[in-house]
């Protein structure tokens, strides 16, 4: 099992019958739900440290969906050595308009383990809703905070959670002496946390693009001064191994290059892969001219499906694998297209005066996250699979590069706020109404939002 955490999940038991909400939010603002999440503490109800560290972060992880209102706990009324005892009385929730109520106990057991019990209780219906079990190891007590957070999310909204998700940014740093620039892919947690650097940094590198299955990422690497053949590749970044390999390979590109009668071939920006993660689409740039391909990654098969006739660029999958959307300068400006997986049927489906780019599908399936710029004004947007519903969600001096959360509610995007500030990333949902920043280390840009672990 990949990106096994030391983090195991099990007695999972529902009490009652109470039924999930489910919160659909399409635009308009909500109201949050407010819920108390009380320390957890050892089975004698006393104060433990761990009990603390992992509620602190639940709490963090749900006020930041934007969903949830974190009720103080200087307003509880009842102890959390009460609540582990004896259990709850609601009424004492209610008077303080609590609508969720989160409480458990932690134990610490041998080799660095952790056994945290809780349970999740709606205070307005007095029904227990869910109570689970989970065990992992202290040294990964932020992934257990974040699994017990997407089990309440989960359970409240009828929705995946997201919080055991990571993604990956392009870093930048610059040697003040210098003034040199270095880039680095890098993972995060989605709340900031845990950094970790995944390439060297002897190359520039852009646009990371994470494959389905969560084993590796791609991404552009931008050749240095001197390189002899000068032209960027697609690398394939194993994310465990740290190793990389060339998504096109060399007898790929001196065949296109004879295709083509001599003329330099460069990949332009980074694929998007099949939900499968066995194909993958990218645009590739030929005489100044890019038309997108689709590589077999079992069978290192190339098929072309547009000509290079125009700027064909930013091809993406939708989930079922039927139809790739890209961007398009065929009919005088940038604007979306979709088409079948093979190629065929192309049309334009974005009706905007300003220009379209970089078009990725939601993992619902059910709408198109876009970059768009206007009047010298940059925007994220978001659009149904035909064009309709189009909704401007985030603007700014420089705002691109859109990438979804797992679950389809959350975006993440570039920004800058002016010239010569810092690169951030920005994560809003598809209201537009709740907005955060995500901390990095440098400057950051070009997110990719990481699957859903498989400990969800």
């Amino acid at each position: 099992m990949f990106r096994k955490l030391l983090l195991w999940i099990f007695l999972v038991s529902y009490l009652g019958v109470a039924d999930a909400l489910k919160i659909e939010i399409k635009k308009g603002e909500i109201q949050p739900d407010p819920i108390a999440v009380v320390n957890f503490v050892t089975k004698d109800g006393e104060a433990s440290d761990d009990g603390t560290a992992i509620s602190d972060i639940i709490r963090a992880d749900l006020a930041s969906s934007g969903l949830f209102l974190i009720v103080k706990p200087a307003l509880f009324l009842e102890t959390a050595k009460k609540l582990v005892l004896k259990g709850p009385n609601l009424k004492n929730w209610n008077v303080i308009n609590a609508r969720f109520l989160v409480y458990g106990d932690i134990t610490s057991c041998s080799f660095g383990k952790l056994v945290v019990n809780f349970k999740l209780t709606d205070v307005v219906t007095k029904q227990a809703m869910f109570s689970l079990e989970v065990k992992g190891s202290r040294s990964k007590i932020r992934e257990m905070a974040h699994i017990i957070g997407d089990h309440i999310y989960t359970r409240i909204t009828n929705e995946k959670g997201y919080f055991n998700t990571k993604i990956y940014i392009v870093q930048t740093n610059k040697d003040k002496k210098s003034d040199e620039r270095t880039a680095f892919i890098t993972e995060i947690g989605q709340d900031g946390h845990g950094a970790n650097v995944l390439t060297d940094g002897k190359h520039l590198v852009v646009t990371p693009r994470c494959m389905p299955d969560g084993r590796s990422i791609a991404f552009l690497q931008l050749p240095n001064l001197g390189d002899r053949d000068g032209a960027p590749r697609t690398e394939i970044l194993n994310v465990y191994s740290k190793s990389t390999r060339h998504l096109i390979s060399d007898s790929i590109i001196r065949k296109l290059k004879k295709e083509n009668g001599g003329k330099t071939v460069q990949m332009a920006y980074a694929p998007r892969f099949s939900p499968d993660s066995t194909m993958a689409v990218l645009a590739i740039i030929i005489d100044g001219k890019s038309a997108i391909y689709k590589l077999d990654l079992t069978s290192n098969d190339l098929t072309q499906l547009t000509q290079h006739k125009c700027i064909d660029t930013s091809p993406c999958f939708t989930p079922d694998g039927e139809y790739i959307i890209f961007t398009s300068n065929r009919a005088g400006k940038e604007a979306i297209y979709k088409m079948e997986a093979d190629g065929s049927n192309p049309i334009k489906i974005s009706k905007g005066p300003g220009k379209y780019s970089q078009p990725m599908v939601s993992p619902r399936g059910d709408l198109i996250a876009f970059s768009y710029q206007r009047g010298g004004v940059f925007y994220v947007g978001t659009m149904r699979l035909d064009g309709s519903g189009e909704n401007l969600i985030l603007n700014g001096y420089m705002v691109e590069a859109p990438c979804w959360a797992a679950n389809g509610r959350y975006i993440a995007a570039s920004m800058t706020s002016n010239p010569g500030a810092k690169s951030q990333i920005v994560v809003v949902d598809i209201t537009g109404h709740h907005v955060r920043m995500i901390l990095t280390p440098g400057d950051a840009q070009y997110p990719a939002w990481g699957p859903l672990l498989d400990n969800q």
